[in-house]
């Protein structure tokens, strides 16, 4: 049996239709607004609490990574110094500790704006003493010098000493420094302490009676 069509529920279900297709067009107004905050949302200057957070975050990470390193090298050294004890390893040790001392004045300047005094203070929980050398450190206001000194008369063990120079970045701006550093061994194997090295021409060189350790 088929159901006769109501000529008024038709008309109501049709004007329902229409009133809900008109609540859901869109609103020029309200679209202009939109538009309008999402734009000024993104001419937005950057957050500058945010940068100094990640500036802060890259500083961390550039002084703390080479310490971390130099730490690792230092223990391995240490290892090889207690399995073997010759006059090789002896040498490895402090060029490997002196060379250690440099970089971590370097990364002490570039945390504190001056180079340390004391050994401790470096971090590198090195001894001022051990069974080949004795270690200690110089520090100016524009250098900082690492000494490795052979505790005995030796023909098998070098004595070292490191440097830290604070120089210009440029000629065109004397008011920015950095640091250069260098790494001398004594040109004869013995206890006697080297002379420190120095600047010619905004270049470290090695002392008279030492020379340059590229390895």
């Amino acid at each position: 049996m088929q159901l006769k069509k109501n000529p008024q529920l038709d008309a109501l279900n049709k004007q329902a239709v229409s009133r809900t297709t008109k609540q859901f067009k869109t609103n020029p107004q309200l679209d202009a607004i939109n538009k309008q905050a999402a734009s000024s949302a993104n001419n937005l200057p950057p957050d500058k609490k945010s940068k100094s957070c990640v500036g802060t975050l890259l500083r961390i990470a550039f002084i703390c990574v080479p310490v971390v390193i130099i730490l690792a090298e230092i223990a391995l050294t240490s290892v090889l110094s207690s399995c073997g004890g010759g006059g090789n390893t002896g040498k490895r040790e402090a060029k490997q500790y002196v060379n250690s001392m440099n970089k971590a004045q370097q990364a002490t300047y570039a945390e504190d704006g001056t180079f340390s005094n004391s050994l401790d203070a470096l971090g590198l929980g090195l001894k001022t003493q051990t069974t080949h050398y004795k270690y200690s450190i110089i520090a100016t206001k524009n250098a900082a010098f690492s000494y490795g000194v052979s505790i005995r008369e030796t023909k098998e063990l070098t004595s070292y000493v490191g440097a830290v120079f604070l120089v210009p970045v440029s000629k065109a701006a004397n008011k920015e420094k950095t640091t250069v550093s260098i790494l001398c061994a004594a040109n004869s194997p013995g206890n006697t302490q080297p002379s420190a090295p120095i600047l010619k021409n905004g270049n470290p060189v090695c002392a008279a009676g030492s020379s340059l350790v590229t390895k």
